[in-house]
């Protein structure tokens, strides 16, 4: 019984490797794909500024359009004023000319700020795909190490499994039905008894059930917990009965 208790209790501690090192290897992909989601989120919105600097730059090129429209209005305006035949048609023409020229004017300015916006929008969108481009070569570097990073946790899953397996195979089948339903329900299936104390639930197990547990022929398990439990003083037992006796000494 010594012998499958410690199995058990080996295969416990095989389990609990494998198990922290998949839910590792599990978490890994999922920083990836929010790395993914990232870069996803940041050339969104780099497109909706190309997008809005296009938008600026159609624009800028309607008031060009409409600037050379009223400075062609303008010239013609000129050409009335120096055809005018009476006052009438002189006053007219020069009132053309001047309100047009404030339209020009105010056209203008408006243009020199959407030459402002462009060129500072052109600047910054410059530096927005450097630093994008920067990211995705850092994130595609990063997605490398993870995969070699997976694949040698994975190995090592697969070693561990390997050794976990020939243990497994030197428990009883009965025993190792009851371990594996218990680990499915409680996550630790094996605990050691201490003066008495369940160390899977620090509960007191009955003095009757201690008594058992100190004769070591059966497997038991915990009224409260109902974990596998073991005397811890079984194992040492076995221990110093592997070790040399100690030389006598003089009396």
């Amino acid at each position: 019984m010594r012998d499958q208790l410690r199995h058990l209790e080996e295969l416990q501690r095989y389990d609990a490797q494998i198990q922290e090192l998949q839910n590792a290897l599990k978490g890994i992909p999922a920083k990836l794909q929010a790395s993914q989601n990232d870069l996803l989120r940041i050339e969104a919105l780099l497109e909706s500024e190309r997008a809005q600097l296009a938008e600026t730059q159609r624009y800028y090129n309607e008031q060009k359009q409409q600037l050379q429209a009223e400075e062609a209005t303008v010239t013609g305006a000129k050409h009335k004023l120096s055809l005018a035949k009476n006052s009438k048609e002189y006053v007219a023409a020069q009132r053309e000319i001047e309100q047009t020229r404030e339209s020009v004017q105010a056209r203008e300015a408006e243009i020199s700020k959407l030459v402002e916006a462009i060129q500072a929008k052109e600047k910054i969108l410059a530096e927005r795909t450097s630093e994008l481009k920067a990211l995705r070569a850092s994130i595609e570097k990063d997605g490398e190490i993870a995969r070699s990073k997976m694949a040698e946790m994975q190995s090592k899953i697969d070693g561990l499994q390997a050794e976990r397996d020939k243990i497994a195979s030197a428990i009883r089948p009965d025993y190792l039905k009851r371990y594996g339903a218990i680990r499915l329900r409680r996550g630790m299936a094996v605990a050691t008894v201490r003066n008495g104390t369940c160390l899977g639930c620090n509960m007191n197990v009955p003095p009757q059930l201690y008594n058992i547990l100190q004769r070591g022929n059966t497997l038991e398990t915990c009224p409260y917990c109902h974990r596998i439990v073991y005397w811890e003083n079984l194992m040492k037992d076995k221990e110093e009965e592997s070790s040399p006796d100690p030389t006598p000494t003089g009396g």
